[in-house]
């Protein structure tokens, strides 16, 4: 066993946070949504990344990131979190904007003669996707979301394929609770029989599961085969399910974890994937996306068993989410009457990596003078 890298004031600090936002958050490739989410043109999502406010937006076919604020008189550009207009226009003066972030209209523009249509463009931020998954930089200068995300670039490819998978789910979740504390707890399955005894049962054990880790990403493998009678019914109808789909059952489960905060869980049968970004020191938001197999099949009856499965698996993984949920308040309650760091045992090695890497970029942080 080992002490935990961060102190319990880390989940409590308001200008921990602040640093963190600076350290953790605006240096690195951050998910923000779903290609899938924007096909169309004009669709869009509009987010607030370490205090940023964002806006992804497709352009005939080009995703574009941008600061979600009119250069005119800094009114926000949309106010919803999803949507779909014909053009990019401030609500307040009428102002639009193209792809290249630069004004295409202005209303009675004779009153900004030598407008410098240049200057004034919208500040753009580098946006690369990933599959279905779409990550946003809020510098201009790093590594390629390839190289950041290392060898599990591929593998995103493969679990968020549209032509293999589709969404089935999209929840947002309030949470009482740093956002470091809803990371932890898919970090290890130590909690397991206490937090989940309904519906994952047991903890696989050190001897059924596989560590890796990457420069920036960790990674469980194992595989939930315990004894109870519903676990082995449910099995044996996943694997009725997937071969009404045409899809082979592996039986595996493997859970990745990419710094700061995307989390990604994928079984034969779902892709699940979650982000937890901070609101407050002690409060967090979590939006979950949830991905169903489809059918290798063009017959009614293998689409069906797509839609029902899906929908199955994500409320049964709702379910799950929900009794984690009901835990992050508590402990951070604890967190925060704490005395002293916590302790990590060998089971829970991915919290030391991640902790270690929040630590390592406060560490690095030079508060301004």
């Amino acid at each position: 066993s080992f002490e935990s890298p961060l102190s319990p004031n880390d989940f409590c600090s308001e200008a921990m946070m602040v640093r963190e936002q600076r350290t953790v958050f605006s240096n690195h490739w951050l998910f923000v949504g779903c290609v899938s989410e924007v096909q169309k043109s004009g669709q869009y999502l509009s987010l607030d990344l370490a205090g940023v406010p964002i806006l992804i937006r497709n352009f005939e076919g080009q995703l574009k990131a941008f600061r979600n604020v009119c250069s005119h008189r800094h009114c926000s550009l949309v106010t919803s979190a999803r949507g779909q207009s014909e053009r990019l226009k401030c609500p307040y003066h009428g102002w639009e904007f193209g792809s290249d972030g630069r004004t295409r209209r202005i209303p009675a523009a004779q009153n900004f003669p030598g407008f410098d249509r240049e200057k004034y463009r919208l500040t753009e931020y580098p946006v690369e996707t990933c599959g279905d998954l779409i990550f946003v930089r809020l510098t201009n200068e790093g590594p390629s979301l390839q190289d950041w995300i290392g060898s599990l670039y591929e593998r995103f490819r493969e679990i968020t394929d549209p032509e293999k998978w589709t969404l089935a789910m999209r929840r947002n979740v309030s949470i009482d609770a740093n956002w470091k504390i809803p990371v932890e707890a898919t970090l290890e399955s130590y909690h397991i029989p206490e937090v989940h005894p309904a519906t994952f049962s047991e903890d696989p054990g050190e001897g059924k599961s596989d560590h890796d880790f990457g420069a920036r990403t960790s990674t469980l493998r194992t595989c939930f085969h315990t004894p109870r009678w519903i676990d082995r019914l449910l099995r044996i109808v996943e694997r009725t399910m997937l071969a009404i789909l045409g899809v082979p059952h592996q039986g595996r489960y493997e859970h990745h974890h990419v710094l700061p905060n995307l989390l990604v869980s994928h079984t034969d049968s779902l892709t699940l994937v979650q982000i937890v970004s901070p609101t407050g020191a002690m409060t967090s938001s979590s939006v979950v996306w949830q991905y169903r197999r489809r059918s290798s099949r063009s017959n009614l009856v293998s689409r069906v068993c797509s839609w029902g499965w899906g929908r199955f698996n994500s409320f049964l993984s709702w379910q799950i989410l929900q009794e984690d949920i009901r835990m992050f308040p508590v402990i951070q309650r604890g967190e925060k009457a704490a005395c002293s760091r916590g302790i990590l045992g060998r089971c829970e090695e991915r919290l030391h990596f991640f902790e270690s890497f929040v630590a390592e970029c406060l560490k690095a942080d030079v508060p301004a003078t």
